[in-house]
């Protein structure tokens, strides 16, 4: 998976992320609902819902906000687990994207990208939420921190 440099925001999305730097996904705002985006001592949590579906995408942003690991009583309750590397437009490896299906049917998925902090995002969907979900989880892009 590859996290590029983010580009002009497209009609009908909004961009999500810590502030205006780092990692960002674009969520259809047509589709979705945000909710949450309020900041904690050290971490921010989006809560993004489908506007027709019951689950429910997290994404993370903070220092020590994330997981670099999916939970392990989710990999052991799969009947289907893949993981790859996520890395920059340079090719340099900057986290882990990991995902598989449930005994039960669900589909989850769990994307770390440690280059400012610990961020992700995770989900446990039924088909219809996990397209819409894998959609915003694959827009994700970076803004680089301006030099001084």
């Amino acid at each position: 998976m590859v996290v590029p440099a983010c580009q002009k925001l497209g009609r009908n999305l909004r961009r999500v992320g810590w502030y205006k730097y780092g990692l960002q996904f674009d969520v259809p705002v047509r589709e979705a609902q945000i909710l949450g985006g309020k900041p904690d001592v050290d971490y921010f949590r989006y809560l993004i819902k489908p506007k027709k579906g019951q689950g429910y995408l997290e994404l993370w942003f903070g220092p020590m906000a994330f997981s670099p690991e999916p939970d392990k009583e989710l990999l052991l309750n799969s009947v289907v687990k893949q993981k790859r590397k996520v890395v920059n437009a340079g090719a340099e490896e900057i986290g882990q994207d990991s995902f598989g299906r449930l005994e039960n049917g669900k589909i989850w998925r769990h994307t770390f990208v440690g280059t400012r902090g610990m961020d992700g995002a995770q989900y446990q969907a039924g088909e219809a939420d996990a397209e819409l979900f894998n959609q915003i989880i694959n827009s994700a892009c970076s803004v680089p921190v301006p030099r001084s």
